[in-house]
Protein backbone atom coordinates (compact mmCIF):
# COMPACT_ATOMS: atom_id res chain seq x y z
CA UNK A 1 0.00 0.00 0.00
CA UNK A 2 1.32 3.10 -1.05
CA UNK A 3 1.81 6.76 0.99
CA UNK A 4 -0.48 8.27 -1.17
CA UNK A 5 -2.97 5.18 -0.29
CA UNK A 6 -2.72 5.78 3.41
CA UNK A 7 -3.07 9.44 3.29
CA UNK A 8 -6.28 8.76 0.74
CA UNK A 9 -7.45 6.30 3.10
CA UNK A 10 -6.85 8.33 6.53
CA UNK A 11 -9.04 11.55 4.57
CA UNK A 12 -11.87 8.79 3.62
CA UNK A 13 -12.01 7.85 7.43
CA UNK A 14 -12.38 11.54 8.56
CA UNK A 15 -14.83 12.56 6.29
CA UNK A 16 -16.58 8.87 7.50
CA UNK A 17 -16.43 9.55 10.91
CA UNK A 18 -18.24 13.12 10.67
CA UNK A 19 -20.01 12.04 8.53
CA UNK A 20 -21.91 9.29 10.52
CA UNK A 21 -21.59 11.29 13.46
CA UNK A 22 -23.73 14.22 11.79
CA UNK A 23 -26.27 11.64 10.90
CA UNK A 24 -26.16 10.26 14.31
CA UNK A 25 -26.67 13.81 15.99
CA UNK A 26 -28.78 15.81 13.78
CA UNK A 27 -30.88 12.77 11.94
CA UNK A 28 -29.93 14.86 8.89
CA UNK A 29 -30.81 13.22 5.69
CA UNK A 30 -28.10 11.30 4.05
CA UNK A 31 -27.23 13.83 1.11
CA UNK A 32 -27.01 17.01 3.38
CA UNK A 33 -24.99 15.49 5.84
CA UNK A 34 -22.66 14.46 3.23
CA UNK A 35 -22.33 18.44 1.91
CA UNK A 36 -22.36 19.36 4.88
CA UNK A 37 -19.31 16.64 5.90
CA UNK A 38 -17.27 18.41 3.26
CA UNK A 39 -17.94 21.73 3.90
CA UNK A 40 -16.31 21.49 7.08
CA UNK A 41 -13.64 19.49 5.81
CA UNK A 42 -12.56 21.99 3.44
CA UNK A 43 -12.60 24.58 5.66
CA UNK A 44 -10.75 22.96 7.68
CA UNK A 45 -7.78 21.73 5.12
CA UNK A 46 -7.65 25.21 4.04
CA UNK A 47 -7.38 26.84 7.69
CA UNK A 48 -4.55 24.58 7.69
CA UNK A 49 -2.88 25.34 4.25
CA UNK A 50 -4.00 29.11 4.74
CA UNK A 51 -0.33 29.91 6.41
CA UNK A 52 1.28 28.26 3.28
CA UNK A 53 -1.01 30.97 0.64
CA UNK A 54 0.49 34.36 3.04
CA UNK A 55 4.17 33.11 2.77
CA UNK A 56 3.75 32.24 -1.06
CA UNK A 57 1.56 35.85 -1.85
CA UNK A 58 4.44 37.49 0.27
CA UNK A 59 7.31 35.85 -2.02
CA UNK A 60 5.29 36.80 -4.83
CA UNK A 61 5.11 40.72 -4.04
CA UNK A 62 8.84 40.93 -3.05
CA UNK A 63 9.69 38.84 -6.12
CA UNK A 64 7.12 41.19 -7.74
CA UNK A 65 9.18 44.23 -6.17
CA UNK A 66 12.72 43.51 -6.47
CA UNK A 67 12.24 42.25 -10.48
CA UNK A 68 13.84 45.18 -11.99
CA UNK A 69 16.74 44.57 -10.31
CA UNK A 70 17.05 41.28 -11.02
CA UNK A 71 16.33 42.33 -15.09
CA UNK A 72 19.17 44.40 -14.69
CA UNK A 73 21.99 41.86 -13.19
CA UNK A 74 20.75 39.40 -16.26
CA UNK A 75 21.85 42.09 -18.47
CA UNK A 76 24.64 43.18 -16.76
CA UNK A 77 25.87 39.81 -16.39
CA UNK A 78 24.48 37.61 -19.59
CA UNK A 79 27.54 36.56 -20.71
CA UNK A 80 28.90 35.22 -16.90
CA UNK A 81 25.85 33.09 -15.79
CA UNK A 82 27.83 31.91 -12.38
CA UNK A 83 28.54 35.98 -11.45
CA UNK A 84 25.06 36.43 -12.62
CA UNK A 85 23.39 33.81 -10.56
CA UNK A 86 25.47 34.64 -7.22
CA UNK A 87 24.72 38.41 -7.42
CA UNK A 88 21.01 37.22 -7.92
CA UNK A 89 21.14 35.04 -4.88
CA UNK A 90 22.90 37.51 -2.70
CA UNK A 91 20.24 40.42 -3.82
CA UNK A 92 17.40 37.61 -2.72
CA UNK A 93 18.68 36.96 0.05
CA UNK A 94 18.95 40.95 1.27
CA UNK A 95 15.13 41.71 0.19
CA UNK A 96 14.46 38.63 2.38
CA UNK A 97 12.40 36.66 -0.98
CA UNK A 98 12.63 33.11 -1.09
CA UNK A 99 11.76 31.29 -5.08
CA UNK A 100 10.80 28.04 -3.30
CA UNK A 101 8.10 29.72 -1.02
CA UNK A 102 6.09 30.77 -4.21
CA UNK A 103 5.25 27.03 -4.97
CA UNK A 104 4.68 26.34 -1.58
CA UNK A 105 0.37 26.28 -2.31
CA UNK A 106 1.12 24.37 -4.81
CA UNK A 107 2.97 21.64 -3.81
CA UNK A 108 0.53 21.18 -0.94
CA UNK A 109 -2.75 22.01 -2.89
CA UNK A 110 -1.93 19.46 -5.59
CA UNK A 111 -1.67 16.21 -3.89
CA UNK A 112 -4.64 17.27 -1.85
CA UNK A 113 -6.53 17.43 -4.87
CA UNK A 114 -5.41 14.22 -5.98
CA UNK A 115 -6.03 12.81 -2.68
CA UNK A 116 -9.92 14.14 -2.32
CA UNK A 117 -10.28 12.98 -5.68
CA UNK A 118 -9.75 9.62 -4.64
CA UNK A 119 -11.50 9.89 -1.37
CA UNK A 120 -14.59 11.07 -2.73
CA UNK A 121 -14.13 8.09 -5.66
CA UNK A 122 -13.66 5.24 -2.84
CA UNK A 123 -16.49 6.91 -1.00
CA UNK A 124 -18.88 6.74 -3.32
CA UNK A 125 -17.52 3.15 -4.39
CA UNK A 126 -18.11 2.13 -0.91
CA UNK A 127 -21.61 3.61 -1.05
CA UNK A 128 -22.21 1.29 -4.56
CA UNK A 129 -21.18 -1.84 -2.39
CA UNK A 130 -23.40 -0.77 0.76
CA UNK A 131 -26.84 -0.27 -1.00
CA UNK A 132 -26.05 -3.39 -3.00
CA UNK A 133 -25.70 -5.04 0.50
CA UNK A 134 -28.65 -3.20 1.81
CA UNK A 135 -31.14 -4.10 -1.41
CA UNK A 136 -29.82 -7.94 -0.54
CA UNK A 137 -30.94 -8.01 2.41
CA UNK A 138 -34.12 -5.73 2.23
CA UNK A 139 -35.43 -4.33 -1.03
CA UNK A 140 -37.73 -1.86 0.74
CA UNK A 141 -34.96 -0.88 2.98
CA UNK A 142 -32.07 -0.46 -0.10
CA UNK A 143 -35.02 1.93 -1.98
CA UNK A 144 -35.13 3.84 1.31
CA UNK A 145 -31.34 4.54 1.39
CA UNK A 146 -31.21 5.42 -2.30
CA UNK A 147 -33.47 8.08 -1.95
CA UNK A 148 -31.92 9.67 0.92
CA UNK A 149 -29.20 10.38 -2.02
CA UNK A 150 -30.98 12.86 -3.92
CA UNK A 151 -30.00 16.85 -3.40
CA UNK A 152 -32.27 19.31 -4.72
CA UNK A 153 -31.87 18.60 -8.42
CA UNK A 154 -29.03 15.84 -8.32
CA UNK A 155 -31.15 12.23 -8.42
CA UNK A 156 -28.05 10.43 -7.01
CA UNK A 157 -24.94 12.79 -5.20
CA UNK A 158 -22.71 10.28 -5.46
CA UNK A 159 -23.01 10.48 -9.29
CA UNK A 160 -21.67 12.77 -11.45
CA UNK A 161 -24.33 16.09 -11.91
CA UNK A 162 -24.04 16.26 -16.05
CA UNK A 163 -26.67 15.56 -18.69
CA UNK A 164 -25.39 12.09 -19.50
CA UNK A 165 -24.75 9.84 -16.25
CA UNK A 166 -27.89 7.78 -14.82
CA UNK A 167 -28.74 8.12 -11.29
CA UNK A 168 -27.38 4.23 -10.98
CA UNK A 169 -24.25 2.61 -12.26
CA UNK A 170 -25.36 0.73 -15.14
CA UNK A 171 -24.25 -3.59 -14.42
CA UNK A 172 -21.77 -2.49 -17.33
CA UNK A 173 -20.89 0.44 -15.24
CA UNK A 174 -20.20 -1.03 -12.22
CA UNK A 175 -18.41 -4.73 -13.54
CA UNK A 176 -15.87 -1.91 -15.10
CA UNK A 177 -15.16 -0.16 -12.45
CA UNK A 178 -14.59 -2.54 -9.77
CA UNK A 179 -12.92 -5.38 -12.06
CA UNK A 180 -10.43 -2.59 -12.77
CA UNK A 181 -10.27 -1.56 -8.60
CA UNK A 182 -10.64 -5.39 -7.50
CA UNK A 183 -6.69 -6.21 -8.85
CA UNK A 184 -5.27 -2.93 -6.63
CA UNK A 185 -7.41 -2.03 -3.83
CA UNK A 186 -10.75 -2.93 -3.84
CA UNK A 187 -9.88 -5.20 -0.88
CA UNK A 188 -8.50 -2.56 0.88
CA UNK A 189 -11.68 -0.06 0.65
CA UNK A 190 -12.51 0.83 4.50
CA UNK A 191 -16.62 -0.69 4.05
CA UNK A 192 -14.95 -3.75 2.12
CA UNK A 193 -12.39 -4.78 4.87
CA UNK A 194 -15.72 -4.10 7.78
CA UNK A 195 -17.88 -6.14 5.26
CA UNK A 196 -15.38 -8.40 3.32
CA UNK A 197 -17.29 -11.55 4.18
CA UNK A 198 -20.97 -10.52 3.31
CA UNK A 199 -19.76 -8.86 0.02
CA UNK A 200 -17.71 -11.70 -0.62
CA UNK A 201 -20.45 -14.03 -0.51
CA UNK A 202 -22.95 -11.65 -2.51
CA UNK A 203 -20.25 -11.25 -5.26
CA UNK A 204 -19.99 -14.76 -5.67
CA UNK A 205 -23.71 -15.41 -6.30
CA UNK A 206 -24.30 -12.79 -8.03
CA UNK A 207 -21.15 -14.16 -10.60
CA UNK A 208 -19.06 -10.96 -9.93
CA UNK A 209 -16.04 -13.62 -8.31
CA UNK A 210 -15.86 -17.65 -9.06
CA UNK A 211 -14.08 -19.89 -6.62
CA UNK A 212 -10.21 -21.20 -8.45
CA UNK A 213 -9.03 -24.67 -8.19
CA UNK A 214 -7.24 -23.45 -4.80
CA UNK A 215 -11.27 -22.38 -3.34
CA UNK A 216 -9.83 -18.53 -3.68
CA UNK A 217 -12.00 -15.97 -5.12
CA UNK A 218 -11.25 -14.28 -8.51
CA UNK A 219 -12.56 -12.39 -11.13
CA UNK A 220 -14.95 -14.30 -13.40
CA UNK A 221 -14.19 -13.88 -16.97
CA UNK A 222 -17.65 -13.75 -18.29
CA UNK A 223 -19.81 -11.00 -16.67
CA UNK A 224 -23.31 -12.45 -18.35
CA UNK A 225 -24.13 -13.69 -15.27
CA UNK A 226 -23.55 -10.74 -12.77
CA UNK A 227 -25.07 -8.41 -15.36
CA UNK A 228 -28.33 -10.99 -15.28
CA UNK A 229 -28.08 -10.54 -11.56
CA UNK A 230 -27.38 -7.20 -11.34
CA UNK A 231 -29.82 -5.94 -13.22
CA UNK A 232 -32.07 -7.94 -10.91
CA UNK A 233 -31.36 -6.26 -7.37
CA UNK A 234 -30.83 -3.25 -8.99
CA UNK A 235 -34.55 -2.99 -11.09
CA UNK A 236 -36.20 -1.24 -7.79
CA UNK A 237 -33.42 2.14 -7.98
CA UNK A 238 -33.11 1.80 -11.85
CA UNK A 239 -36.94 2.22 -11.80
CA UNK A 240 -37.35 5.09 -9.67
CA UNK A 241 -35.66 7.22 -12.00
CA UNK A 242 -35.68 5.64 -15.55
CA UNK A 243 -35.65 7.95 -18.61
CA UNK A 244 -33.89 10.60 -16.24
CA UNK A 245 -29.80 12.30 -16.17
CA UNK A 246 -28.88 12.10 -12.79
CA UNK A 247 -28.20 15.96 -12.97
CA UNK A 248 -28.31 19.01 -15.26
CA UNK A 249 -24.46 20.01 -15.17
CA UNK A 250 -25.31 22.66 -12.60
CA UNK A 251 -21.64 22.20 -10.23
CA UNK A 252 -19.21 21.83 -13.48
CA UNK A 253 -20.88 24.99 -14.74
CA UNK A 254 -20.34 26.95 -11.15
CA UNK A 255 -16.82 24.96 -10.54
CA UNK A 256 -16.02 26.39 -13.64
CA UNK A 257 -17.65 30.02 -12.50
CA UNK A 258 -15.77 29.70 -9.35
CA UNK A 259 -12.38 28.96 -11.04
CA UNK A 260 -12.31 31.59 -13.29
CA UNK A 261 -13.83 34.12 -9.83
CA UNK A 262 -10.76 32.50 -7.98
CA UNK A 263 -8.10 33.38 -10.97
CA UNK A 264 -9.21 36.47 -11.52
CA UNK A 265 -8.98 37.91 -8.19
CA UNK A 266 -5.64 36.14 -7.90
CA UNK A 267 -4.41 38.47 -11.14
CA UNK A 268 -5.40 41.75 -9.33
CA UNK A 269 -2.60 42.18 -6.88
CA UNK A 270 -0.36 41.85 -9.88
CA UNK A 271 -2.28 44.83 -11.97
CA UNK A 272 -1.66 46.71 -9.03
CA UNK A 273 2.15 46.30 -9.93
CA UNK A 274 1.74 47.45 -13.70
CA UNK A 275 4.55 50.31 -14.19
CA UNK A 276 7.15 47.06 -12.71
CA UNK A 277 5.47 45.24 -14.83
CA UNK A 278 5.99 47.04 -17.90
CA UNK A 279 9.45 47.15 -17.48
CA UNK A 280 9.87 43.78 -16.52
CA UNK A 281 9.95 40.99 -19.14
CA UNK A 282 9.56 38.38 -16.56
CA UNK A 283 6.62 39.98 -15.29
CA UNK A 284 5.05 40.30 -19.04
CA UNK A 285 5.43 36.41 -18.97
CA UNK A 286 4.09 35.84 -15.74
CA UNK A 287 1.02 37.96 -16.46
CA UNK A 288 0.76 36.34 -19.75
CA UNK A 289 1.10 32.59 -18.12
CA UNK A 290 -1.30 34.42 -15.56
CA UNK A 291 -4.04 35.46 -18.17
CA UNK A 292 -4.23 31.76 -19.74
CA UNK A 293 -4.78 30.38 -16.21
CA UNK A 294 -7.90 32.68 -15.83
CA UNK A 295 -9.65 30.39 -18.70
CA UNK A 296 -7.13 27.24 -18.47
CA UNK A 297 -8.51 26.34 -14.38
CA UNK A 298 -12.29 26.79 -14.74
CA UNK A 299 -12.14 24.66 -17.89
CA UNK A 300 -10.15 22.12 -16.27
CA UNK A 301 -12.61 22.42 -13.50
CA UNK A 302 -15.66 21.65 -15.79
CA UNK A 303 -13.85 18.52 -17.26
CA UNK A 304 -12.63 17.04 -13.67
CA UNK A 305 -16.76 18.00 -12.54
CA UNK A 306 -18.39 16.58 -15.29
CA UNK A 307 -17.05 13.28 -15.15
CA UNK A 308 -16.33 12.95 -11.15
CA UNK A 309 -19.24 12.30 -8.30
CA UNK A 310 -20.97 15.65 -6.98
CA UNK A 311 -19.42 14.99 -3.72
CA UNK A 312 -16.11 16.28 -5.77
CA UNK A 313 -17.94 19.13 -7.45
CA UNK A 314 -19.14 20.47 -3.83
CA UNK A 315 -15.63 20.35 -2.50
CA UNK A 316 -14.37 21.65 -5.51
CA UNK A 317 -16.67 24.86 -5.77
CA UNK A 318 -16.42 25.28 -1.83
CA UNK A 319 -12.37 25.23 -1.95
CA UNK A 320 -13.22 27.76 -4.83
CA UNK A 321 -14.78 30.19 -2.96
CA UNK A 322 -12.82 30.03 0.37
CA UNK A 323 -9.62 30.49 -1.62
CA UNK A 324 -11.43 33.56 -3.09
CA UNK A 325 -12.34 35.58 -0.33
CA UNK A 326 -8.49 34.53 1.34
CA UNK A 327 -6.90 35.94 -1.56
CA UNK A 328 -9.68 38.94 -1.25
CA UNK A 329 -8.31 39.36 2.56
CA UNK A 330 -4.68 39.28 1.42
CA UNK A 331 -5.29 41.55 -1.83
CA UNK A 332 -6.48 44.65 1.21
CA UNK A 333 -3.62 43.28 3.92
CA UNK A 334 -0.84 41.80 2.17
CA UNK A 335 0.72 44.83 0.61
CA UNK A 336 0.98 46.98 4.13
CA UNK A 337 2.64 44.04 6.07
CA UNK A 338 4.96 43.38 2.97
CA UNK A 339 5.70 47.53 3.07
CA UNK A 340 6.33 47.14 6.65
CA UNK A 341 8.76 44.29 6.53
CA UNK A 342 10.74 45.48 3.64
CA UNK A 343 11.09 48.75 6.34
CA UNK A 344 12.08 46.32 9.25
CA UNK A 345 14.82 44.48 6.64
CA UNK A 346 15.91 48.16 5.11
CA UNK A 347 16.76 49.21 9.05
CA UNK A 348 18.58 46.05 9.58
CA UNK A 349 21.04 46.51 6.93
CA UNK A 350 21.27 49.98 8.16
CA UNK A 351 22.27 49.21 11.42
CA UNK A 352 24.64 46.10 10.24
CA UNK A 353 26.44 48.62 7.82
CA UNK A 354 27.13 51.24 10.88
Amino acid sequence: MTNSFVLTRWLLAGMRWLYESIVSFTGMQASYAIVLTILLFTVAIRCLTVFGDIKSRKSSMQMQEIQPDLDRLMKKYQNDPKRMNQERNKLMKEKGVSTMSGCLPLLIMMPLLFMFINAFRAWSNEQMLSLMLTMDKDPQAGINLFSQYKFFWILNIWRPDNLTSSAVLTGEQFWRTFAATKATYIDKFIFYTEHQQALDELLLRMGFFVKDAAGALTLAEDNSVFLAAYETMMGPCIDAYKGYVNGYAVLPILAGATSFLLSWVSMQQQNKNKKEEETSSSNAQAKNMGKSMMYIMPAMSVFFCWQYDATFSFYWIISNLIATAINVILNKKLPAIVERDKQKREAKLIKERN
